[in-house]
């Protein structure tokens, strides 16, 4: 096959992946946002279908024999070539799958997940147990196709986060851990005790939307590309620039929450209405790594959106939908909305202690996967953990080791990802600094647009281009690091806390 025909073909085909993963996408943004509740069962089964089309390209004998052709020369542009890496790696993964092993962890895993529901509903861990441990074997068993027998943690890792292993982590969360202890101390002991109720009250739910509308707004989000529903859990799909959807959930006695969840998943929206039209139909429109992405969000909504300059903007800009906020100081709100709690759910806790849920997670799978402890005893462990970085034990297993989904739907070493997307962000933040001098007092008018003007030209616009420490050192030329977050936290609870 000539060269230029095996290129045409390459992307006609990589396009009707693009287009079967946007109509699954899209289905799966109308199970979640309007789905009648017993149409469920027939939208799996069709959402299935066209993952298992879709598939079926992506591992065919056509597309190793045009990646075969295409590899015999350098590609002619940067995207063409991306977008052979990407082929040929998800080509050689499949290659490496034992068939039945996968079809076995595949059925395991629909199943474990139902456990764990009954099983976090009752209040029994042990019933899950059996479930989660093999849940666990199974996938190192997965991580071993690709070579990883010896550290199948570190495997599973990469698949959610390229080049990120345990020793990386284990580097990164120690510098954390040792600097976040002691500052909790201080918290403690300090004689500042915001009250967290002061921001609670009555919010309309109606005023709450319109309010969310203009967040959304002033960060950039193009309502004519995108829109905003409402889900049991937040979140945002698309996999085209100009149809960009997010989701978000309201409470009426905290609309925070609602600003928080706008901002996080207006984050991730912006990486798809930023990305440079040239990446359409490619499968590109995604930057790639789990922890990548969540940094996108995390930076609006907590460098920003938690900031004491953003609320000195927004406060008085909430008071014109709820005139109950006018007697409230933006500092006091802002205190009040980021004080430290001690909270055994990682759902309910604060930016500070976030990191800390995560580190336990991860602590524990790792103890998991070395056999330091068994999975019977693993609610004792987490409990312990849970009063030694926390200060709060969780009363029940249902609140501590059943909280999360994501051990019995296969997030096993994915937690991780979470608090990389912090340290990803402590390294934007710098760089934004010294591109953005006035970067405060921007935030502090709400004006945002040349915030968020900067992450689509640093960050946004090559997509799924780069791997994640390409990504890094085309922002600021380092290699990954926790200093510039751990600055930053620093020099946050320290002001707030006056230590």
């Amino acid at each position: 096959m000539r060269y230029e025909d095996a290129k045409k073909r390459f992307r006609a085909l990589v396009r009707e992946i693009d287009f079967l993963e946007n109509i699954r996408s899209t289905l799966s943004w109308d199970m979640r946002v309007n789905l009648p509740l017993d149409a469920a069962g027939y939208r799996g089964d069709s959402i299935a279908f066209l993952s298992g089309e879709a598939m079926k390209r992506k591992t065919s004998d056509e597309m190793n024999e045009l990646l075969c052709v295409l590899e015999e020369k350098p590609a002619e542009d940067p995207i063409l070539e991306a977008m052979i890496k990407k082929y040929r790696k998800q080509y050689k993964y499949q290659a490496e799958i034992d068939p039945a092993l996968y079809m076995e962890y595949a059925s395991h895993n629909l199943q474990c997940e139902v456990v764990w529901q009954e099983a976090k509903k009752h209040n029994d861990f042990a019933s899950l147990a059996p479930w989660m441990k093999k849940e666990f074997e199974l996938l190192a068993k997965l991580a071993a196709c690709h070579g990883w027998e010896k550290d199948p943690m570190s495997g599973l890792m990469d698949e959610w986060e390229p080049g990120i292993t345990r020793k990386e982590m284990d580097r990164l969360f120690g510098e954390l851990k040792d600097f976040m202890l002691p500052l909790l101390d201080d918290i403690k002991a300090s004689p500042v005790k915001p009250d967290p109720a002061l921001i609670l009250g009555e919010y309309p739910i109606p005023l709450q939307e319109k309010l969310c509308r203009r967040v959304l707004d002033d960060i950039g989000f193009d309502f004519r590309k995108g829109r905003v529903d409402v889900s049991a859990h937040p979140y945002t799909t698309g996999n085209d620039i100009y149809d960009i959807r997010l989701t978000t959930r309201y409470y009426e006695e905290n609309f925070t929450m609602a600003v928080c969840s706008c901002l996080h998943e207006g984050g991730h929206a912006l990486t798809g209405q930023h990305i440079d039209p040239a990446l359409r139909y490619t499968t590109l429109e995604h930057m790639v790594g789990a922890g990548m992405n969540e940094a996108q969000s995390r930076y609006l909504e907590n460098f920003v959106g938690r900031s004491p300059e953003y609320w000195e903007y927004l406060l008085p800009v909430a008071a014109e939908y709820f005139p109950q906020l006018k007697k409230i100081s933006p500092e006091d709100f802002y205190l009040s909305m980021n004080c430290v709690r001690q909270s055994p759910h990682r759902m309910r806790c604060d930016e500070l202690t976030y990191n800390l849920h995560i580190i336990l997670r991860y602590e524990l799978e790792k103890m998991l996967f070395d056999g330091d402890i068994t999975f019977d005893e693993l609610p004792k462990v987490w409990n312990e953990k849970s009063k030694e970085y926390l200060g709060a034990v969780p009363e029940n297993d249902a609140e501590g080791v059943l909280q999360d989904m994501h051990w019995s739907s296969g997030y096993i070493g994915y937690f991780h990802t979470y608090v990389l997307g912090n340290f990803y962000d402590g390294h934007f933040y710098e760089a934004m600094l010294k591109d953005i001098p006035d970067f405060h007092e921007k935030v502090r008018k709400g004006d945002l647009l040349p915030v968020t003007g900067w992450m689509k030209e640093k960050l946004h616009k090559t997509g799924g281009m780069y791997q994640p420490a390409e990504v890094l050192r085309r922002v600021d030329g380092q290699e990954l690091t926790a200093k510039h977050y751990i600055d930053y936290i620093r020099e946050k609870y320290s002001r707030m806390y006056r230590l």
